[in-house]
């Protein structure tokens, strides 16, 4: 079964499709170092390292050649959608949100479904997606779906943590089809915790406390150097919670930087947290200074500790510096989040063309 993979980054929906069973015919990514690490896991998949702007049909029928799709995956990237006023998309006759460029990349993902004509796509992006304008936002990509055939279309915010990843990790995940098939979400596969019911959600502890004392002895598992005075700040913050600065001593209290307008440590949630062994974690963002702390150790999280909360094998190997691959961690799609989804979409296309044969 065949698969494209849009906006692919360091590969978190290219590995959903491989152990979904899919075949990757092509890949496109426009960041070379994040292509790389694409190219580095997946050799054999076609990669068009290009802005998508720029893809053309020609680019694409050059790689299928001739080979049916059965789906289209993708992200766009959400950093430039803004709020829109209801009045601009309502009374507002010369405004077309197809022209606007701060949502091109949506549009031009929208372009490749319909040049290609896969029988599915899946689309995800930040929960704040479906709340742009309150909803209008959405309901445009939906229509614009629609008209190119897709008629189809199932669209909710999930939690990670509902299919097995140890991450608190809310997406928008957006599915349609032109076959006439009414999808319906795969049931969870994890519980909360105290529920009552089994398997109960997956911890942090349960997939990177293996890790410890293994050091550089794993690829992309290098702790970042802190200074002293930080390594010290990170030892009273208690495990699962926030530093309370008033815990600190006066010597570790006092800012150290230069553009300080307190003079006192600020307490960033996202730089003086300390993850919990005995719950899932807060959700991965990317950026070198934005993973949390260690459960045990006074440091931050490698980026394969991360990768292994994003539910990465191992083997995926993140290129680039540090920071570069913090954050194709953080940006990733856990795989096991879209593995459910793509394994049902799968199902609903097998049951399709064997009806079609008989």
């Amino acid at each position: 079964m065949n698969a494209i993979d849009l906006f692919a980054g360091a590969g978190g929906l290219s590995v959903a499709l491989r152990d979904a069973g899919y075949d990757i015919v092509l890949a496109n990514e426009i960041m070379p170092r994040y292509a790389a690490t694409h190219r580095w896991n997946f050799p054999d998949v076609p990669l068009i390292v290009k802005d998508i702007n720029q893809v053309t049909k020609n680019d694409l029928d050059k790689v299928l050649e001739g080979r049916d799709v059965d789906l289209i995956v993708g992200g766009p990237p959400c950093q430039g959608f803004s709020i829109f006023g209801k009045r601009r998309f309502i009374n507002t006759g010369d405004y077309n949100p197809h022209e606007d460029p701060r949502n091109f990349l949506v549009y031009q993902y929208i372009r490749i479904v319909e040049e290609v004509k896969p029988k599915f796509f899946f689309m995800e992006n930040v929960k704040g997606f479906t709340n742009l304008d309150k909803g209008l936002f959405v309901e445009e990509v939906k229509r614009k779906f629609r008209n190119i055939g897709y008629k189809d279309i199932w669209c909710e915010i999930v939690c990670a943590t509902d299919y097995g990843v140890p991450q608190e990790r809310y997406r928008m995940f957006m599915i349609g089809n032109r076959l006439g098939i009414r999808f319906k979400k795969p049931n969870p596969t994890h519980f909360p915790i105290g529920s009552g019911l089994k398997p109960e959600y997956t911890t942090v502890g349960d997939v990177i406390m293996d890790l410890v004392g293994k050091e550089r002895r794993v690829a992309n598992h290098v702790p970042l150097e802190h200074k002293p005075i930080v390594a010290a700040r990170y030892s009273y913050v208690k495990e699962g919670a926030k530093l309370n600065v008033d815990d600190l001593p006066p010597e570790l209290a006092v800012a150290t930087r230069s553009d300080s307008k307190r003079g006192t440590v600020a307490n960033y949630s996202h730089v003086f947290k300390r993850l919990s062994r005995f719950k899932p974690s807060t959700t991965m963002v990317p950026g070198h200074n934005a993973f949390p702390i260690h459960p045990t150790l006074n440091r931050t999280l490698t980026p394969r500790e991360a990768a292994r909360i994003q539910t990465f094998p191992d083997t995926h190997v993140f290129l680039g510096t540090r920071q570069e691959q913090c954050i194709q961690v953080g940006n990733a799609v856990p795989p096991l989040m879209a593995r459910p989804f793509l394994e049902k979409i799968k199902q609903y296309i097998e049951t399709y063309d064997n009806n079609e044969q008989s």
